[in-house]
């Protein structure tokens, strides 16, 4: 059985790819940070951002659960949750 991803690790990762691939500066994300509103995301940034998570972590991410997605912490543990089970 492989290890578990921990929250930090997904929290690095969804850093990496905010900056590599969305070309965003990881100094202003937090981890309480509003994904939608903070980093002015417009409907397509935002999937595309979630496509790249997918991506990265092999998983599936419905449309209901990016709707409940407000925050990095959000984000993170949905990932988490997703990946470990």
């Amino acid at each position: 059985m492989a290890d578990k991803v921990t929250k930090e690790q997904i929290y690095e990762k969804l850093l990496n790819i905010l900056s590599e691939d969305l070309s965003v500066d990881v100094e202003q994300i937090t981890p309480t940070l509003e994904i939608r509103d903070d980093l002015q995301f417009d409907s397509l940034e935002l999937y595309s951002f979630v496509i790249d998570v997918e991506d990265q972590y092999g998983i599936r991410i419905s449309d209901e659960q990016i709707d409940r997605v407000r925050t990095m912490n959000d984000l993170v543990d949905m990932v988490y949750e997703i990946v470990n089970k």
